[in-house]
């Protein structure tokens, strides 16, 4: 595991456990924010809360708890990532984070290099955000105005076929309709249409669209992906995703195929 280069908010009110976490954190090497109660950790969200990576946020707090902090810290411009930590969790509750944008939900007690496992994904995927628009606010500035809205276009969205994928919006649209998917399901369709058509084995696929913050076989990533390819065939055309026996997925237009055939 690499060292930590980046800025956590931490929320969690039982002191004992905040000062745990802040202490395997900094040692790890992340510059720690740590306060004790939900309410604050909002308030300060909604003062300085572009400067964070990542907000590690306990779920089960007193007034203001975690789903709350989580859905301030999304709301942002530019959101840091969240990981909820929790002792009390529930399908319901894990389902709610992933709706409002979650990063990842571990459940206390948490190992350390489990926790900094999820952490580091959650600082990668962070900084990949904040690189795309620095990308596209430079090109923006160097554009013409008759340019910018081709390289817009270009940054926020990605096309495959009648598979429209808005970057921005973190929507999907097929034939022109918006399709219902998860954070995890976006992920996955984001992570196939970067690849142009290219086979992903598994474990790329895997890594590359943070579906779980550990190092995993071939064989658990293959296991760990089925079910939500095997939804997402069901919510757009089965043929677009295409299953490469025993390697991996591809996403193609299908239509561009049987031209070629």
């Amino acid at each position: 595991m690499t060292g930590g280069h980046g800025r956590v908010l931490l929320v969690e009110d039982d002191h004992a456990a905040l000062m745990s976490l802040r202490r395997i954190l900094e040692n790890a090497g992340y510059h720690v924010t740590a306060v004790a109660d939900g309410a604050t950790a909002c308030q300060h969200l909604a003062e300085v809360g572009s400067i964070y990576d990542v907000v590690l946020t306990d779920l089960r707090m007193s007034d203001v708890n975690g789903l709350d902090v989580l859905r301030a810290a999304r709301r942002l411009p530019e959101p840091p990532e969240v990981v909820l930590l929790t002792g009390y969790g529930t399908l319901g509750t894990a389902i709610e984070a992933l709706r409002a944008g979650v990063y990842d939900y571990l459940l206390k007690p948490c190992k350390p290099d489990e926790l900094l496992c999820a952490i580091e994904g959650a600082v990668r995927r962070r900084h990949e955000s904040a690189l795309q628009l620095t990308v596209l606010r430079e090109r923006q500035r160097n554009a013409g105005a008759e340019d910018e809205r081709v390289i817009v276009e270009q940054m926020r969205y990605l096309r495959v076929g009648e598979l429209l994928i808005d970057r921005f919006n973190r929507r999907v649209l097929f034939r022109s309709r918006v399709i219902q998917v998860t954070p995890t399901e976006y992920d996955l369709l984001c992570c196939l249409a970067e690849a142009g058509g290219h086979v992903l084995t598994f474990r790329e696929i895997v890594q590359r669209a943070y579906l779980d913050a550990h190092a995993i076989s071939d064989e658990e990533a293959q296991q760990l992906l089925k079910t939500h390819i095997h939804n997402l065939r069901h919510k757009i055309d089965p043929a677009y995703i295409i299953n490469v026996r025993g390697v991996g997925y591809r996403l193609i237009d299908p239509r561009t195929l049987h031209l070629c055939m």
